[in-house]
């Protein structure tokens, strides 16, 4: 028994050397330097800290190719194609199936953005009138002019399955 204490009592005066050790370091380092270390720390920090909160744009695998067929006011329906690439470029291929249109296929390219204020949805540039897609996991959703989900009965059909 008498020799559980004396190990106890080594081990206690260990651990108080090695505390009273690292709290005379840390008051030993002059203000300036350690304000400048934490500056400089907190700089590197920032180049390499990833944003934070998860957004469309870090935590989901957006990147690939969508199709599906939209509704058309004066056709069956609009075959879409839509290619996301990891550089923020993008392909759009529609093909109005009915149309009595001779030019019944176009394709668009162009650059997106994430939207900042509304982190799942992005902004197709000028050739697509800035059209806003709400992007998710294993497909996307083509919004309305104000950027909001459709609605309706035909709402389910704004809807791009990832391939």
């Amino acid at each position: 028994m008498g020799e559980k204490m004396k190990k106890s009592a080594f081990i206690l005066s260990i651990l108080a050397i090695s505390l009273a050790a690292c709290s005379k370091q840390k008051d030993e380092v002059p203000t300036s330097s350690h304000s400048e270390a934490t500056a400089s720390q907190a700089a590197i920090a920032s180049e390499v800290a990833p944003p934070t909160g998860d957004t469309a744009e870090t935590s989901l695998d957006w990147a690939g190719e969508y199709k599906g067929t939209l509704p058309c006011a004066d056709c069956e329906g609009i075959k879409t194609e839509l290619t996301l690439n990891h550089d923020k470029t993008y392909e759009l291929t529609r093909e109005y199936i009915g149309s009595k249109n001779s030019d019944n296929k176009t394709t668009t390219k162009g650059k997106f953005t994430f939207d900042a204020h509304h982190p799942s949805t992005i902004t197709l540039d000028a050739p697509e009138d800035n059209r806003k897609i709400f992007v998710s996991e294993n497909y996307i959703l083509f919004l309305d002019q104000n950027g909001d989900k459709i609605t309706g009965p035909l709402a389910d059909h704004y809807k791009l399955t990832k391939e």
